[in-house]
């Protein structure tokens, strides 16, 4: 891939984050300040090695793009930040955090979540590339790091064979429970789409 390339998708990287910590600030109704995220396109058989200790407990937010362009998103939390995002996002809902109902409102504030940090980078492509782009509902699983990088090469590798990978970190000055996340989005075009999307931008 080109310099000239990467560096679009850098650029794309950089307003998706800006975009995706605006969307959570109105949200929640608190100030969001975003990290200048790292980004590198790699091949996907060398994903694993740019991730942490494999047992570690992790939530992963899949989404898909079929509008226009064919794009899979994802979205890797550590379990622990996961939980304290939904719990930022559920605000001041009382309730034991023990039945099905809470674990039921996690996965929707975590889906809400992941819809709107994945969708702010649609956005931002599709403002690139002046395309209608659009995410499908995001699925969630929790499980140790290694498994979801094993599910993630078995489903993604018969797709594509390229990753882009963005490293960022959100931060929240005035909550004291939570002053930041950390987390890794992961964009995986099918065969065609990053030629696709080189060539809308004159840069093939």
């Amino acid at each position: 891939m080109k310099k000239l390339q990467e560096d679009l998708l850098k650029e794309i990287a950089n307003i998706g984050t800006g975009n995706a910590a605006t969307a959570l600030s109105q949200l929640v109704g608190k100030r969001v300040e975003v990290s200048i995220p790292e980004a590198e396109v790699l091949p996907f058989e060398e994903l694993p090695t740019h991730f942490g200790n494999p047992e570690t407990p992790v939530c992963a937010i899949l989404s898909t793009c079929y509008t226009n362009l064919d794009i899979h998103l994802v979205m890797i939390l550590s379990e622990e930040d996961a939980f304290q995002l939904s719990e930022m996002l559920m605000g001041q809902i009382s309730i034991s955090p023990d039945g099905d109902l809470y674990e039921a409102l996690v996965e929707s504030a975590l889906a809400e979540a992941g819809n709107i940090v994945l969708g702010a980078f649609l956005n931002a492509m599709g403002d690139f590339l002046n395309l209608e782009l659009h995410p499908d509902v995001p699925s969630l699983a929790f499980d140790m790091l290694g498994s979801v990088l094993d599910i993630l090469v078995s489903i993604f590798g018969e797709v594509g064979d390229t990753a882009f990978l963005l490293n960022t970190s959100l931060s929240f000055p005035e909550l004291e429970s939570m002053d930041h996340f950390s987390g890794k989005i992961l964009m995986v075009p099918a065969p065609g789409t990053f030629e696709k999307i080189f060539s809308i931008m004159g840069v093939l």
